[in-house]
């Protein structure tokens, strides 16, 4: 499935983006890390992401923010965007943010890559 698909993880606990980088590069994606979203339009425009992970709790801007900020934008309003969150209230929040789907945190590999494969056939 990968050909090379770039995925866009974005959070700011850099332990959980280094495990996520080793486990989906070791599956042939092409994976790049952001830890703030201040450049985040620049670099989603530059990588053009197959997907984007996006985490809540962010410095700059939080991920509500910058979901709404991709999704409003002609250019990157397209790419599916999963929000991925341990907040109680991650569902509603990747709602109102619009967000393609959800991904709770704690989540499994399988879950992980299950997330891909819906939007990455």
């Amino acid at each position: 499935m990968p050909d090379h698909k770039k995925i866009l993880l974005i959070d700011d606990d850099l332990d959980h983006l280094s495990i996520c980088k080793l486990i989906l590069t070791n599956r042939g994606f092409n994976v790049l890390v952001l830890w703030n979203t201040d450049v985040l339009l620049e670099v989603v425009k530059d990588f053009a992401p197959d997907i984007i992970f996006m985490d809540h709790r962010m410095p700059h801007r939080n991920g509500l923010e910058a979901t709404h900020l991709l999704k409003s934008n002609e250019v990157t309003s397209t790419i599916p965007i999963v929000y991925f969150t341990g907040l109680e209230k991650g569902e509603d929040l990747a709602k109102a943010a619009g967000a393609d789907a959800f991904l709770a945190k704690p989540f499994t590999i399988e879950g992980l890559l299950a997330m891909i494969g819906r939007f990455l056939h």
